[in-house]
């Protein structure tokens, strides 16, 4: 034994991972460590490898006398290495042992090393089990959607997907006079029909309860669209910096997201955000995650204005996949360039329906500021809708009709048709809560371009996992 062995402390249990290696005649382990001597399992000792149940793993042992045919612990020295001068190894090839103790899939093992005795272990091909967990689920378009107030749950069901788990809950906000927690919720519920809803805070969420409880359902995709708030260049950065040191900052709210996705192993993930988020460190913090949980990325920044919407509202739009088959990004089409006013406005200020801001001290304090943003007569496309309209604030959505020299305040009928969502039912809320929801949605033909590759992207995949031998 090595010099620099005998002078360590020896643990009781050590751990490492390993590869599986290939080799001519299928498969093969090599354990090359400084850890074999420590455990006894020094060169030429002799040694038993047993299963120790199928699919289950390997057991080595120190041999004993009755024992027939043992292996022993090979050895190589190398006089210039000071790390590692003394190399012991096992080195395991047996086919038949191999097979019976890993699955096929299996790519890495774990190792546990105690006084005599070595544990090898499968470790779960987490690609392998998401694509088999999809090929066995006869819903392949079934979805657990998180922090949705209703909205993209109405545009995922009109592109056929399936609503099987609802992860939904408004935090409380500091202007909020009673708890508003279930308003999000009721809204998707009074469109949608899930199996689970999970009306708790997705940052104070027991994920191994809710794995439990909807054990039953198989996910194919994971939505998931976190706050925006702090990603926003609307929110100022003083704002920002404030929320983090009261502790009311949503930044960290991906975390969660990621331990949801790293638990229920969706085959297919689809995170919507501001473009701020892409650029974040935290939207890049968010890409190496998911490739190393196993994902290939396709992400990008999209303008509703390319996708059939009428207002100029961006969002990121990343997709992760362990699907192998092809994922095709929408394409973009010619924009509008018809003034919107006819079909949009003039309508509603004929009818009474625009409130007549002209001389409110928002509305002058925007043009003041140069903050406020308008539409006019010769708009072909809406400014975006804020969380904050229906506040009235300098920075909000206003009308200016040059002909009839006023100023309008955008009903809440106006603002869904030009987010291209009247087919939600916001009957279950307050107009405030509608406006909040609507000024933090998604627009419905961007978001139902994306999910049209998304859903090739799926049905793409299964049609080639059916045309294999399994």
């Amino acid at each position: 034994m090595c010099k620099n062995i005998l002078n360590v402390n020896i643990p009781e249990i050590a751990t490492k991972q390993l590869k599986l290696q290939s080799c001519d005649t299928g498969r093969k382990l090599v354990i090359s460590t400084n850890w074999l001597p420590l455990f006894e399992f020094e060169a030429d000792s002799k040694v038993i490898e047993e299963l120790i149940a199928p699919n289950k793993g390997i057991r080595i042992r120190l041999a004993n006398s009755s024992d027939l045919k043992p292996k022993k612990v090979y050895s190589r020295e190398y006089k210039s290495r000071k790390n590692n001068p003394l190399e012991t190894m096992l080195d395991i090839r047996s086919q038949k042992l191999l097979n019976q103790a890993f699955p096929r899939d299996t790519v890495r093992v774990h190792i546990v090393f105690k006084k005599g005795i070595i544990e090898i272990t499968p470790i779960s091909n987490k690609q392998a089990e998401a694509i088999k967990d999809f090929k066995n689920n006869k819903n392949k378009l079934s979805t657990f959607l998180a922090c949705s107030s209703g909205i993209d749950a109405v545009s995922l069901e009109k592109s056929e997907f399936k609503i099987e788990t609802l992860l939904e809950y408004r935090p409380h906000e500091k202007r909020d006079k009673n708890s508003l927690c279930e308003t999000g919720a009721l809204n998707a519920i009074a469109n949608v029909a899930p199996k689970y809803l999970i009306n708790e805070d997705i940052m104070n969420l027991d994920i191994d309860k809710i794995a439990t409880l909807t054990n039953s359902s198989t996910h194919t995709l994971f939505h998931l669209s976190i706050q925006c708030d702090d990603f926003s260049n609307v929110k100022a950065k003083s704002l920002k910096d404030k929320s983090l040191e009261d502790n009311t900052s949503t930044l960290d709210m991906i975390i969660d997201g990621i331990n949801i996705i790293q638990k229920f192993n969706f085959p297919t993930v689809l995170i919507e955000n501001v473009k701020g988020f892409a650029t974040s460190d935290i939207g890049k913090m968010t890409i190496a995650r998911l490739r190393r949980l196993g994902y290939t990325i396709h992400d990008g920044t999209y303008d509703a204005r390319d996708y059939s919407g009428v207002t100029s509202r961006v969002r990121y739009y990343l997709f992760a996949t362990k699907l192998q088959s092809e994922f095709i990004e929408p394409i973009k089409q010619e924009r509008n360039t018809v003034a919107i006013w006819e079909q949009y406005i003039e309508p509603l200020i004929a009818e009474n329906k625009l409130r007549d801001i002209t001389n409110t001290k928002s509305y002058q304090d925007g043009l003041k500021t140069k903050r406020v943003r308008l539409i006019i007569r010769d708009s072909i496309s809406s400014p975006t809708v804020l969380k904050s309209q229906n506040r009235q604030a300098k920075d909000s959505l206003f009308i200016y009709d040059e002909v009839r020299n006023k100023a309008y305040f955008p009903s809440n009928e106006l603002l869904v048709s030009l987010m291209g969502i009247e087919e939600v039912n916001f009957n279950c809320v307050s107009g405030t809560i509608e406006s909040e929801i609507v000024g933090q949605s998604i627009e419905v033909p961007l978001h139902e371009a994306i999910l049209k590759s998304v859903k090739e992207h799926i049905l793409s995949a299964d049609a080639q996992l059916k045309g294999r031998l399994f």
